[in-house]
């Protein structure tokens, strides 16, 4: 998908796996760790202080996860679930 000239990974209502690399990996239950895309994506700056002029950038979702709506959660946490094969040929 793309925002103006960029490409995103995802869109509204993409289901997605949180991984260990998100921030809200820990949070809630252990087991469950699926998610519903629930916003178009937003790109964020970060300043790093540690060299001069230097912006990072990053996209950022919110996102459904057992009910609980999680504000700007980066991209680079989250990971696509992909549609099976097998259950497109059975139907």
């Amino acid at each position: 998908m793309l925002i103006g000239s960029c490409e995103v990974k995802f869109k509204i209502g993409d289901m997605v796996q949180i991984t260990p690399g998100s921030p809200i990996y820990s949070i809630g239950d252990k087991t469950f760790k699926i998610g519903l895309i629930k916003s178009e994506a937003l790109l964020l700056y970060i300043h790093d202080w540690e060299v001069d002029d230097v912006l990072k950038e990053f996209w950022v979702y919110d996102v459904i996860v057992n009910g609980r709506v999680f504000k700007n959660v980066p991209e680079e946490g989250l990971k696509r679930l992909e549609d099976n094969e097998d259950e497109k040929n059975t139907k």
